[in-house]
Formats: structure tokens, C-alpha cells, sequence
């Protein structure tokens, strides 16, 4: 039987403005995770550290064009650790944080959804975000993810001229929020999708009581998340894509004076989810989306076919115990403490 390849995806981006009491979150905060209060960060170096722990490379979709409100600087540093260390950097992109101070300066704010503006917008985003990364010294970008997830058909077409090769948009958990992408060939793994564009959707698990659950790191247990890997592996289900983000492994609590702490429960899953891949490296292959654009781009590897459609059913046990897990991280949050863990 082949290996089930683990595809640990890292969303890095900062935040714009949300309100009086959401100020900006630039790159210090929500990607680096530097708190004055802190002796290591806790952004994307501890992610990485989490995952060269166990000899494992994650894929880092890294925010675009917030640098022209927040700086290159700090991008330009996040890429090059990121690349330096081997990590795999593709593209991400929130239009919003183009302009994410737009409360302060009395604007409205534009769509953020690269699916709610017309193909030739979403060619320039996308074509503007690569050469914004390209210039950051980020090598051949091949793949590409929606802020949101908020992608829709003609995001495949924009890809494709862009010469963007593969999407990892396509999220059943978000049908009803931002992702407007629907084709009927779509599977649960790898796909080839319109236009001449793979598609490596987001895994999702059917929850009991209905609906799509997606396997992230702050959104579902570390049990779920063995569970969904295991199931997934008895379907044949050739490709799982986890989902985190920069800032998941932490708590915010003051932006102005960087002051923030080790997120206890989100820390421990990510924590827990690789070293069980470390472990079983006979049976689950941890590979980056980079690396595998790079195959199909070259005839080396296909989609399956046809795709495998089928998806894991949830567990009622494991759903009722990540309840008291969810409410131990919002009491963490506004207790003002967590436990030393690194």
C-alpha cells in the first residue's frame, strides 16, 4: 500500500484593522510572534522548529500584499528564514491588507474574497503577489491559497494565466461562508480541475450531526486529527492537507506592547501531530505542495483517477471530548497565563 502523503500547510499573514478594539497586527505579532515578555517566538520560527524536530518540511502560503501597508522588511525576513531553513513558500493573498489601516483612514474596506472580483483583477492580484514574492527571493512559485479560502471558478482560470499550477482552495467546510469553487469532478484528494489547474482541496471530515469539519490545527482536536489520517489511509485517500496559521500556536494580549503567550492547547496538537508522523514514516509521507507542482508540472506524477470522492465520517467520542479542550483555550486566553511548555 502506498503512502498517505501529509501535506501541514502554514497560512502567514498579518491583520488588518477590525474594529477600536482589533488594532493592525503586523509582522512582529502575527507572524513572527515576538513578544517582549517572551524568550523565543512563537510564530512561524516555533512551527518550523516543531516540524524540524522530527525532520518534517511544511508549506508556508505566505501573505503578499499586506507589505504595502505593513513593510517589505518583514516579509523579506519571513521568506528568507523560511527558504533558508527548506521550507516550502508559495502564495497567499488577503486584497484587504493592501489598505489595512482603511478604518484610520476613513476608507471602505474592498473585497477580500479573490473570487469576489472579475479574471482580469484576479490575474493582476495573483501575478502582483508572485512578483512581490519573487523580489522577497522566494524561487519558482508554483501553488497558490485564497485568504478565506474565498476563492471561485474563475480563480482556476486566473491561475492558469498566471502561470500558477496548483490551487489548495477548494474546502467543503467553507461552501457556505467564502469558497464560491464548485466542479463536479471534484474528489477528496488531488484533482485536476478546470483549465489546466490541480487541485489539492483542504481535507474535511463529515460531522456527525451533519455538515464539513476541516482538519486545522485550532479547529479540532489532535485525536480528530490521527483519526481523520487514519481513516483517510483505509480509503485510499492518497493526499491530506492540515491547515494552521502564523499566529495559531499563540495568544495575543496586547498588540502596542507585544505582549503574548504560548497558546497551550493549539501548541500541544501541533506538537502531537508531528511527532506521530515522525513515527509512522512507513505509512504517511510528509511532502510539500511546492514539491508536488513541480511533479505534475514535469509529467512525473498524475491525479488520480478517478478521484477518490469519499470522505472519513467524524467521531461523536472524539467531537464531545474536543469540547472541554475549545473552552480550555478560551479560559487560557482570558486567564492572562499558560503553563511553560518550551
Amino acid at each position: 500500500m502506498m503512502k498517505t502523503r501529509v501535506y501541514i500547510t502554514v497560512d502567514v499573514e498579518c491583520a488588518e484593522e477590525r474594529g477600536a478594539d482589533r488594532p493592525l497586527q503586523g509582522y512582529d505579532v502575527r507572524v513572527f510572534g515576538r513578544f517582549a515578555n517572551q524568550p523565543t517566538e512563537l510564530g512561524i520560527d516555533r512551527l518550523m522548529r516543531e516540524l524540524e524536530a522530527q525532520g518534517l518540511r511544511g508549506t508556508f502560503f505566505t501573505e503578499a500584499l499586506g507589505s504595502h501597508t505593513f513593510g517589505r522588511a518583514g516579509l523579506e525576513a519571513a521568506c528568507r528564514d523560511m527558504v533558508r531553513r527548506g521550507h516550502d513558500v508559495q502564495l497567499h493573498t488577503h486584497p484587504i491588507q493592501r489598505v489595512a489601516d482603511y478604518r484610520t483612514r476613513g476608507q471602505a474596506p474592498v473585497a477580500d474574497d479573490i473570487g469576489a472580483y472579475d479574471l482580469p483583477t484576479q490575474v493582476a492580484l495573483l501575478r502582483e503577489g508572485v512578483g512581490i514574492l519573487e523580489a522577497c527571493g522566494v524561487p519558482k512559485i508554483r501553488a497558490f491559497r485564497a485568504g478565506n479560502f474565498g476563492a471561485n471558478n474563475d480563480t482556476w482560470a486566473a491561475m492558469a494565466q498566471a502561470g500558477l499550477a496548483l490551487s489548495s482552495n477548494y474546502n467543503p467546510c467553507y461552501f457556505q461562508k467564502n469558497c464560491a469553487m464548485r466542479f463536479e469532478g471534484a474528489g477528496a484528494g488531488l484533482f485536476v480541475a478546470p483549465h489546466g489547474v490541480w487541485e489539492l482541496p483542504i481535507s474535511t471530515f463529515t460531522e456527525r450531526g451533519g455538515g464539513q469539519r476541516h482538519v486545522q490545527i485550532t479547529a479540532i482536536s489532535l485525536g480528530e486529527t490521527l483519526d481523520y489520517l487514519e481513516k483517510a489511509r483505509a480509503l485510499g485517500l492518497r493526499e491530506v492537507t492540515i491547515v494552521t496559521h502564523s499566529f495559531e500556536l499563540c495568544h495575543i494580549d496586547s498588540v502596542s506592547a507585544r505582549l503574548g503567550r504560548p497558546n497551550t492547547v493549539n501548541l500541544l496538537r501541533f506538537r502531537g501531530l508531528c511527532e506521530f508522523l515522525g513515527r509512522r514514516r512507513a505509512d504517511f509521507e510528509v511532502d510539500t505542495v511546492g514539491a508536488l507542482a513541480s511533479r505534475l508540472e514535469a509529467g512525473e506524477e498524475r491525479a488520480p483517477t478517478p478521484p477518490v470522492t469519499r470522505r472519513p465520517a467524524g467521531s461523536l467520542r472524539r467531537k464531545l471530548a474536543r469540547l472541554p479542550q475549545q473552552a480550555l483555550k478560551r479560559l487560557e486566553a482570558s486567564a492572562g497565563w499558560s503553563p511553560p511548555l518550551l
